[in-house]
C-alpha cells in the first residue's frame, strides 16, 4: 500500500501554496467573487489551456487567430482558480489530497478493452 508519504510531499507544502493564493485574493481585491464567478473563471482557464495544448500538438487551429499561450503559463492559471475555488468553499486542499490519493492509491487500474466500433 502507498501513501502520500511514499511520494515525497512535504507537510504543509500545499497547505502553504493554499495560504499564499489566499492572500493573493485579497490583495488583488478579488475576496469578494462568489462561488460561481470562480467556477466561471476556472472554466475559462481550462479553456486556454486546452488551446495551447490544441496549437502544440498540431491540431488545426484558426490561421487568423494568435494564439500566444504558454502550456505551463495555463496550467498555473488552472490551479491558482482551482485554489480559488477550494478557498472560497473552506477546504482544506491538502488534507483532501492526501485523504484522496491514500483511497487512489488502494485502487487497481487496468486499461479498458472496450472499443469504440466505427
Amino acid at each position: 500500500m502507498k501513501t502520500i508519504k511514499n511520494i515525497g510531499l512535504k507537510k504543509n507544502c500545499i497547505k502553504n501554496l493554499q495560504k499564499y493564493i489566499s492572500s493573493k485574493i485579497k490583495e488583488r481585491g478579488f475576496e469578494d467573487e462568489t462561488l460561481h464567478e470562480r467556477l466561471v473563471l476556472l472554466m475559462e482557464e481550462v479553456g486556454e489551456l486546452a488551446k495551447a495544448c490544441r496549437k502544440i500538438s498540431g491540431m488545426n487551429i484558426d490561421k487568423n487567430q494568435e494564439i500566444k499561450f504558454k502550456v505551463g503559463e495555463e496550467i498555473t492559471d488552472v490551479i491558482n482558480m482551482l485554489f480559488a475555488v477550494g478557498i472560497i468553499l473552506n477546504i482544506d486542499i491538502e488534507k483532501e489530497f492526501i485523504l484522496k490519493e491514500n483511497k487512489n492509491n488502494q485502487r487497481e487500474y487496468e486499461r479498458s478493452k472496450e472499443k469504440i466500433k466505427s
